[in-house]
């Protein structure tokens, strides 16, 4: 047999063993999916009790708000109150929405007013208001407004499995808004199986790769940003540059232009952005954490409207307009 056949017939069974292994490979590995898709439908849905906290501000620890919520496979009843100083209003708001009932039930209690309110509707009426409406943003609300807090959600980094919260791995997630300015890290467990069609009618605006939030930290960029951008920032030259105009005089006596090195190099000037930079930081701020977890089966009482008369409001606007319309975004001053 000569050289050059040799030759060809050993490059035909190299690639023929090299197409095998990878034929093989592909197959373990398609099959490794299959296994870890099968493990995870398998895997039972939670049921039990999430407190989450939040405070907002410089003073957040003295206005606290408490949301509760109660899940099981095809159920959810989340319930919001005042914390802090304002628990003495007792007020509260919540929804609760059955699967297997066709139900969505959502209610209202302002004990200062001695008013308890609900309206009940069917899953696919309750679907249509949420893309027809604006739900009100104020403080208790019955829907989450996590997922509201940013102008805008543009997604800047995601890190699979990057801390442990209440024994469960959770991805970390940030988002910024068009302008940079605010950014929010989101804290989420794929380990919580919670049905996706109960999250999305729960937490408006929910985005696609997050589950159920455990931890959630809204805050300003301001910090981030050095001295010397801001001085001599578009923003501020602008001002710069009108100041000059309007403070210049007509005679041959001109006032000289401001330098803005010189200002970049002020000590007192970059003491004061410090002190300022802080200051937004601490009032621009909302946190939420996990305060209580646990897993148990729920009783009848738990998913539940809370005991007392409510006046069933019929029309959906109509019970919006009793919901308090001020606090959801608003900043300590």
């Amino acid at each position: 047999m000569k050289r050059p056949t040799i030759i060809i017939y050993s490059f035909i069974f190299l690639s023929l063993a090299l197409n095998s292994c990878n034929f093989i490979s592909s197959n373990k590995e398609g099959n490794s999916e299959n296994i870890d898709n099968t493990e995870e439908d398998n895997r039972p849905y939670f049921e039990g009790e999430i407190k989450l906290s939040e405070s907002r501000g410089l003073y957040g620890d003295l206005t606290k708000v408490h949301t509760t919520y109660f899940i099981s496979e095809y159920k959810i009843k989340r319930e919001q109150r005042w914390g802090g100083v304002y628990s003495v209003l007792d007020n509260y708001a919540g929804i609760i929405i059955d699967l297997k009932k066709d139900s969505v039930v959502m209610y209202y209690a302002d004990k200062f007013s001695d008013k308890r309110n609900k309206h009940t509707l069917s899953i696919k009426d309750y679907k249509s208001q949420l893309e027809n409406k604006v739900m009100p943003s104020g403080i208790p609300s019955p829907v989450d407004h996590t997922f509201k807090l940013l102008p805008a959600y543009r997604l800047i980094e995601q890190i699979k499995d990057s801390t442990i919260i209440k024994e469960f791995s959770c991805d970390f997630t940030r988002y910024h808004d068009d302008t940079d300015f605010l950014k929010q890290d989101i804290f989420d467990s794929k380990e919580i199986k919670v049905k996706r069609e109960l999250l999305d009618m729960v937490f408006l605006n929910l985005p696609d790769e997050i589950n159920f939030p455990l931890k959630s930290d809204v805050k300003t960029t301001f910090s981030e940003i050095s001295n010397d951008s801001i001085i001599k920032g578009k923003q501020t030259k602008a001002i710069d540059q009108l100041a000059r105009k309007i403070l210049r005089k007509k005679d041959s006596t001109i006032k000289k232009e401001t330098d803005l090195e010189k200002l970049s190099k002020n000590k007192w000037l970059n003491m004061g952005l410090q002190i300022l930079k802080k200051g937004v930081d601490l009032n621009i701020h909302i946190t939420t954490d996990v305060s209580e977890f646990s897993i148990r089966a729920l009783s009848k009482i738990d998913i539940s409207i809370p005991s007392g008369d409510f006046d069933e409001i019929s029309d959906f606007d109509e019970f919006l307009n009793t919901l308090p319309t001020g606090g959801g975004g608003d900043f300590d001053d």
